[in-house]
């Protein structure tokens, strides 16, 4: 009952901790398992794990030293926030120049706000999503 009570309290509220690079299947795992848990069936969170997948390896790719995953519940949306030590955010300019990326239109495509901010200890990049991003068929 205290597992249960415990997942109650948390459901809606994520953190990983980024500086050990855990692979993108745990990441979307944990977010998952999370996310889900107590949601009503209509919400879909794919491109919610879409944007965290974007978040997180451009992180990995671009930023020395990823730090944090935070994902929060909020009502019809969930707002992603991957932190690292880099004082620097790359633009969707910027990674259309690069010859892997259009990571950041997607995020731009999917979220209805985005953007980054700086912190004490580097950046915080950040996306807002809603949750019924595809209606339930």
């Amino acid at each position: 009952m205290e597992a249960l009570c415990e997942k109650v309290a948390t459901a809606g509220r994520l953190s990983i901790d980024l500086s050990g690079r855990p692979s993108a299947r745990q990441v979307r795992t944990t977010v998952t398992e999370n996310l889900l848990f107590g949601a009503p069936p209509a919400h879909r969170y794919g491109g919610v794990l879409l944007v965290v997948d974007e978040l997180v390896g451009n992180a990995y790719r671009h930023a020395g030293e990823p730090r944090e995953l935070r994902v929060v519940r909020r009502g019809d949306s969930v707002l992603v926030e991957v932190t690292d030590t880099s004082p620097v955010a790359l633009t969707i300019q910027e990674q259309r120049l690069a010859p892997r990326g259009h990571g950041l239109r997607l995020v731009n495509e999917l979220a209805t706000e985005w953007g980054a901010r700086a912190d004490d200890r580097g950046k915080v990049v950040w996306a807002l999503v809603p949750a019924h991003l595809y209606p339930a068929g």
